[in-house]
């Protein structure tokens, strides 16, 4: 390989193993980084340091987990806060709540709020994302009478990137 690191760089032909007098340590082969131990099992874990960000590529990047052809490409969590809803007695109603950075193909999941904010008597039953930033989240009034979900209700949602 013709590649040097210009300074006081350290060159080894082989692999290089770390730790060798602990447990379990790192070994680094090539552009491969393996978990070095007598266990046969042995994890892996990377991790940012204190409240450091662990980035893994950049935005042109696409991450592949195992021997997975389907990219990933990231994920994210939060909270955004949802509009008042008005639910017709025995109807079905469609609400909006932003989740930034959201996609129309990623894979969305939402939680259903507390119960002290949404009757038990209130369902939702589905949410899908139909534009940039945005999902739909519909909700089914199980009561005879017309209900509404407070306003300023939290909604936590999780994503994956397609």
């Amino acid at each position: 390989m013709e590649y040097r690191n210009p300074g006081e760089a350290t060159h080894h032909s082989k692999g290089f193993i770390t730790n060798v007098d602990g447990l379990s340590g790192v070994e680094l082969v090539g552009s491969t980084v393996l978990p070095a131990s007598d266990s046969a099992a042995a994890g892996l874990t990377v991790r940012a340091k204190g409240t450091g960000t662990l980035q893994l590529g950049d935005s042109s990047n696409t991450i592949r987990i195992g021997g997975s052809t389907s990219g990933f490409g990231g994920m994210n969590r939060g909270t955004s806060t949802m509009t008042l809803v008005e639910l017709p007695a025995s109807g079905l109603v469609y609400s909006t709540v932003t989740v930034p950075g959201l996609g129309v193909n990623d894979m969305l999941y939402l939680a259903r709020p507390e119960s002290t904010l949404v009757s038990t008597a209130i369902g939702m039953v589905g949410y899908s994302c139909t534009a940039a930033n945005e999902a739909k989240v519909a909700w089914l009034n199980n009561l005879a009478s017309t209900a509404s979900i407070l306003t300023d209700t939290p909604i936590k949602w999780n994503y994956i990137k397609a």
